[in-house]
């Protein structure tokens, strides 16, 4: 079984293989510097995922000498080449079209447009200054500005007036320059700006497992606290949520299966966000993986459904299905570390002694050098209580015993 590694935290870089492993296959591992830390790779293909035709070529010729039953990927930097190469292969993944879609913020929009999915209004520029009148006219303020690519809310930048836009939209642009996931994944649209109308509204996200024509909408995680200006940094998610009504749930679970049926999505796991708004749930955007830091784990604690597993699963032309699963409520937390060198961390050794939380880990420690804050996944809790308010206030609890030092 191949694993193309392309960025992407602990957590989807690690659990996803010793699950494998677990499962009695054998594994490899498909990045340029991986280094094998925790010895779960059986074999390393020390290719760069950003160039295409070397990476064919070695996983093709890598498939002469052994036989490969499947091809995935957690990452987001991945998920072009993983569904190109399951093609070239014959092995069950995603097809092409909807993972190109998926990771192009603009086609997205365009195409659920055509099928008459309600959105926000944007449109996509390749000069900020010299289109300011255009996005004045046809978004107004506030608008959001973001690259078409990349992800963890890397320069996106919300812009709230006409003296405001000189001034952020430089900044933006050497964010997007400066950005982390540059060292994961070739910036190849770097002129091209998604320009949103700005939602009011809290978000969501919808951890989904497609398989053909069946999508299972597993959880439904509740971001809970304002997202209103950059970074958008992700703090805590819950789930169910304690603010979506069961009408609503259904509203959000039929937009979410529209969604990817118009997309053509058929394969594999999804990671949907939308800002629920006065006027019902919009779409953010559609991401062709598991959601970020904790949620697999947070998706097993509270159904039951390990996503690690139905993905690997799904690789090997496995079917999956599902018996009635309750939504245990439960909830983490991320504490970021700013960007720089980490001096000190202060209140690790707190929060190991709280009640009802079931995962403490830190993925960042004193002298890690962090390149952006949107990516310093310092640590993560999780806990479960008897309601989702609960667990949040918990977590919350929790995550504020915790603070990072840098420099």
């Amino acid at each position: 079984m191949i694993f193309i590694q392309s960025g992407g935290g602990r957590s989807v870089k690690t659990t996803p293989l010793q699950m494998a492993k677990d499962m009695g296959y054998t594994v490899a591992v498909v990045e340029k510097n991986y280094k094998n830390e925790f010895q779960l790779a059986d074999y390393v293909i020390p290719v760069d995922t950003n160039n295409i035709d070397l990476l064919i070529t070695e996983v093709v010729a890598f498939s002469l000498k052994h036989t490969i039953v499947g091809i995935l990927t957690f990452t987001e930097f991945a998920v072009e080449q993983t569904a190109l190469l399951a093609s070239i292969l014959g092995l069950p993944g995603l097809n092409i079209k909807a993972a190109k879609i998926a990771r192009n913020k603009f086609l997205t929009r365009v195409l659920l447009q055509k099928n008459g999915i309600k959105q926000n209004k944007f449109i996509c520029v390749n000069d900020l200054e010299k289109s300011r009148s255009r996005i004045e006219s046809e978004i107004g303020y506030p608008v959001i500005v973001k690259p078409l690519k990349f992800a963890g809310s890397c320069a996106v930048t919300k812009i709230k007036s006409s003296d405001e836009f000189i001034k952020f939209t430089k900044q933006v642009k050497i964010d997007r320059k400066n950005a982390p996931m540059n060292v994961w994944s070739e910036d190849s649209m770097d002129e091209l700006w998604l320009c949103e109308e700005y939602l009011d509204g809290y978000e969501i996200s919808v951890e989904c497992i497609v398989d053909k024509e069946h999508t299972e909408i597993v959880a439904i995680h509740d971001k809970m606290i304002p997202m209103d200006r950059p970074p958008f940094l992700e703090k805590f998610f819950v789930t169910p949520s304690p603010r979506i009504s069961i009408s609503m749930e259904n509203e959000i679970k039929e937009m979410t299966k529209e969604i990817l049926k118009c997309i053509g999505y058929d394969f594999g796991l999804a990671h949907v966000e939308f800002r629920i708004t006065e006027d019902g749930p919009r779409l953010l955007e559609v991401n062709a993986r598991l959601g970020g830091i904790l949620v697999g784990q947070s998706v097993e604690n509270s159904t039951g459904i390990n996503m690690f597993r139905c993905l690997i699963e799904l690789a090997v032309g496995n079917r999956i299905s599902f018996s009635t699963y309750k939504h245990k409520p439960t909830a983490f937390g991320v504490v970021y570390a700013g960007a720089g060198l980490v001096k000190s961390i202060e209140g690790i050794e707190k929060i190991k002694e709280m009640k009802d939380i079931k995962i403490i880990e830190q993925w960042i420690n004193p002298g890690d050098t962090v390149l952006a804050t949107e990516v310093g996944y310092g640590t993560v809790v999780l806990a479960e209580a008897d309601t989702s308010q609960e667990a949040y206030e918990i977590v919350k609890k929790a995550t504020n015993c915790i603070e990072y030092h840098s420099v």
